[in-house]
């Protein structure tokens, strides 16, 4: 009888550290699972970023291409002309109109 009790507590032993040991892998696969849920989410909200900005750089390279926009570009940034044209730049403020006139009462006198 006791032998028989004995067996029954290593049996017992044994199964409850087959199913801790199956529980331990079933949580770490799970935290595995969570994980590769959260980089794929991740991945792609990356992507369709990538797609947006793909995007905007194909519209960019088309607007390069196009010579009325590269005009239009080189004359509001770099303030190029033509020949022959002139260049009107209008005042910032008030005291840039007024040193100017100072500068130029100066020069007359």
């Amino acid at each position: 009888m006791a032998k028989k009790k004995k067996k029954i507590r290593v049996v017992s032993v044994v199964l409850t550290a087959c199913l801790l040991f199956t529980l331990f892998c079933c949580a770490k696969q799970w935290l595995t699972l969570q994980d590769l849920q959260a980089k794929q989410t991740y991945y792609e909200n990356m992507y369709q970023d990538l797609l947006q900005e793909n995007t905007d750089l194909l519209a960019t390279k088309d607007l390069l291409n196009d010579e009325s926009y590269m005009e239009r570009l080189a004359r509001q940034r770099f303030k190029l002309i033509r020949p022959n044209e002139y260049l009107v730049v209008p005042a910032e403020t008030n005291e840039d109109l007024q040193n100017h006139v100072q500068l130029d009462d100066k020069e007359l006198h």
